[in-house]
């Protein structure tokens, strides 16, 4: 069990704030903010103002934003778009359709990309869906290859393109308040480009749509270039590629490297552009026919253009005033097939644009990854206690490999189950929600006689012994289906592989100076950490964590966050009736104040409110060994012990030891407490033994009180019993 301790200073109790502080904190800072922007007097450098704040989930971050959008709409529109991020198109309808509630009179859009539904037919946007998939990523606008493109003073169009309802979005002329999913942080939205946006809010976490990495296969690299590549750049590009490989391979800085064989940045920007002159383009239009399209795609060279990309990448980095620092260009192994492969790996993050304010709201806000996204914001903290009775088990992980073992599995499931069952029973009806990883959660549903089939997603929604089951992960992110919900079951965790977190955190943090450390394998280490009770005292505990705490930053925000969003879900701030969190992970986690810490096998006993559950478990194991017998008691005294549960209590030392820190008092009681679990008749007795004086030997028989002394003359023939007064 987890036991008291003093903390290093890096262990920092949550301040937690009063709903309605928080709200009201949330109101001023929130409002303050909009209201410069609406008024447009908040940019005083190159970049204008950004804004983070962490905000508990159920606070209201969306709602207060949308009301301070409806007050304050009409002026920011007054300046130009205003942009609005949620993580998918069915939180962006809710909010456009929550906003339009507040004010109808707002002009306000809901952006579709091309293969979505269109909300009046029930077709996708784009009457050629299959083309536009096949396209994405080998032209540089869509736009221009399938839909309409100007050649030669004339617009060129297809067919589709006048009653397009995705390219109707894009005519619509004027500012708008428009809501569209996180994808589009990523690239042009279909909006009036000639407008500018007068405000950005980016709701929830967004910083893994930034962070991406390019990986060239040194073999690839090193190749002729193709026959389009200019003859007089030749000679440059081979010193370049193989100076790229020397300097890597013998860890020297690259740009001082070329440089040491003539090969500056006005060179690298030379064979920059000698890759988009050797490459052969997808030649297609608008007004091509489908057969012709597809003609032209399948005799495209998609390997070679995607090659030249990355090669061009490289370039354009090493030509750029960018640092490179440790993080930013390395050599890697990576696996293929049975070995692996050595690749050039660009790891990359994106800076949100600051052509506006910009505001960001996530529950998980981290203040170091925020100033990776956008330097120089803001950043504050509004957080609330939950509000809820939480429950973790201590004794176990509950990891994939540990469910899903072959042999042991199909036990520790049955375990999880029951707990569930048990949860729904007690919730009466006022719903439980589970969320697990989808490989733990179909295997729940197999165990439970319901295996998953070919619509898998669809299947593993289905009812789990009456709970909804759900998985971690991002579609769980601002979602409040569940808030009516009395109680949610979380069972295990995230288990991101630690290379793809590096990889993460390599790319958040690409330009430190401090090299990123990597980890070698194996589990990785323990390290201290803290829980933080409901009475607000510390406890000691264990967590596995990267030695290097800048991947240990992006670690916590998928692992230990992926957890408390799921949580989340319930609304805890200021719920209308009791809640109830059950976690199925021994995890610390510090955000969220634990009422009761048990173990996997009590809760699956229904013994979490056991007080002395390590003697429970004892005592009962030796109580239970003599239940065969015809008649069966114990006496509590060490000696007692030792003679009559002698399966167990092997010793008088060993009895002694047992009895440490319980006194008879909380022997007999405790004895109570698990006759009455087991539902076996228990009746407390005193001995004396005959002709001798002394105190009387407490003892209990197991029969009821009409039967006790029979039973006692029976088990103790030395001794004469009396009933003890309830």
């Amino acid at each position: 069990m987890d036991q008291l301790h003093h903390f290093p200073a890096d262990h920092v109790r949550p301040v937690w704030r009063e709903p309605e502080d928080a709200r009201r904190e949330l109101y001023e800072r929130l409002e303050a903010f909009i209201r410069a922007a609406a008024a447009g007097d908040i940019n005083d450098g190159e970049d204008f103002p950004a804004l983070t704040l962490k905000v508990s989930a159920g606070v209201g971050k969306t709602s207060t934003a949308l009301r301070l959008l409806a007050r304050h709409g009409r002026a920011l529109l007054a300046r130009g778009h205003i942009m609005v991020y949620v993580p998918t198109l069915e939180l962006a309808e809710r909010a456009a359709a929550d906003l339009q509630e507040l004010d109808s009179d707002l002009p306000i859009s809901i952006i579709r990309g091309r293969l979505a539904s269109n909300p009046d037919s029930g077709k996708q946007m784009c009457e050629r869906p299959d083309l536009v998939e096949a396209v994405t990523n080998l032209v540089p606008s869509v736009t221009q290859a399938l839909c309409r493109v100007e050649r030669g003073g004339e617009l060129v169009e297809a067919p589709c393109a006048s009653e397009c309802p995705y390219l109707l979005q894009k005519d619509a002329v004027g500012a708008k308040i428009h809501f569209l999913s996180h994808s589009y942080l990523e690239a042009y939205p279909p909006v009036d480009r000639d407008t500018p946006v007068a405000l950005r809010i980016i709701d929830e976490k967004v910083w893994p749509n930034f962070c991406s990495t390019t990986d060239i296969f040194v073999e690839e690299f090193l190749r002729a270039p193709e026959p389009g590549f200019p003859r007089e750049l030749r000679s440059d590009l081979l010193i370049a590629k193989t100076g790229i490989v020397a300097a890597l391979q013998n860890g020297a800085d690259v740009r001082n490297h070329l440089m040491s064989h003539k090969v500056d940045k006005e060179k690298l920007k030379a064979l920059s552009k000698g890759e988009t002159a050797s490459r052969d383009n997808l030649d297609i239009m608008p007004s091509d026919s489908v057969a012709r399209v597809e003609f032209m795609l399948k005799k495209h060279d998609r390997f070679a253009l995607f090659a030249s990309r990355k090669r061009q990448a490289l370039f354009d980095l090493l030509a750029s005033k960018e640092a490179l620092g440790p993080n930013r260009l390395t050599l890697e192994e990576r696996p293929c097939g049975s070995g692996t492969r050595q690749v050039i790996r660009l790891y990359n993050v994106t800076k949100i644009e600051r052509d506006a304010p910009l505001l960001m709201l996530d529950a998980d806000a981290d203040e170091a990854i925020a100033e990776r996204l956008a330097p120089g914001t803001g950043f504050a903290k509004i957080e609330t206690k939950p509000q809820a009775e939480i429950v973790q088990i201590s004794d176990r992980t509950m990891s994939d490999t540990w469910l899903l073992d072959p042999e042991a599995g199909t036990g520790r499931r049955a375990k999880v189950l029951a707990i569930i069952g048990r949860e729904v029973t007690r919730a009466d009806g006022s719903g439980v929600l589970v969320v697990a990883t989808k490989s733990v959660l179909e295997k729940l549903h197999e165990d439970a006689g319901q295996p998953v089939g070919y619509e898998k997603d669809e299947d593993m929604r289905r009812s789990l012994l009456g709970a909804m089951p759900r998985w971690f992960g991002p579609k769980m992110l601002g979602v409040n289906d569940y808030e009516r919900y009395r109680t949610i079951v979380i069972i295990g965790r995230l288990q991101p592989c630690i290379r793809d977190i590096e990889k993460q955190a390599r790319s958040l943090f690409n330009d430190t100076e401090a090299p990123l450390s990597q980890f070698t394998g194996g589990p990785l280490p323990e390290q201290e950490t803290v829980r933080i009770l409901h009475d607000g005292s510390l406890h000691a505990a264990k967590v596995r964590s990267h030695p290097d705490r800048r991947v240990e930053a992006v670690l916590r925000q998928t692992r230990e966050c992926g957890t408390l969003q799921a949580i989340a879900r319930l609304r805890l701030v200021s719920p209308d009736q009791p809640k109830r969190v059950v976690v199925l992970s021994s995890m610390p986690l510090l955000d969220l104040p634990i009422s009761k810490l048990t173990t996997l096998d009590a809760l699956f006993r229904d013994l979490e409110d056991e007080p002395d559950l390590a003697g429970y478990l004892r005592m009962e194991r030796a109580l239970r060994a003599t239940m065969g017998r015809p008649v069966c008691g114990t006496r509590v005294s060490a000696a007692g012990l030792a003679a009559d549960l002698s399966e167990d209590f092997t010793s008088v030392n060993a009895a002694k030891e047992f009895r440490r820190g319980r006194n008879t008092i909380a022997i007999l009681d405790l004895i109570g407490r698990i006759a009455a679990k087991n539902q076996w008749p228990v009746t407390r007795i005193d001995l004396t033994q005959q002709g001798r004086g002394g105190c009387a030997t407490p003892a209990v028989v197991f029969a009821p009180r009409s039967q006790a002394l029979s039973q006692a003359s029976r088990l103790w023939a030395d001794f004469t019993a009396r009933l003890v007064t309830p």
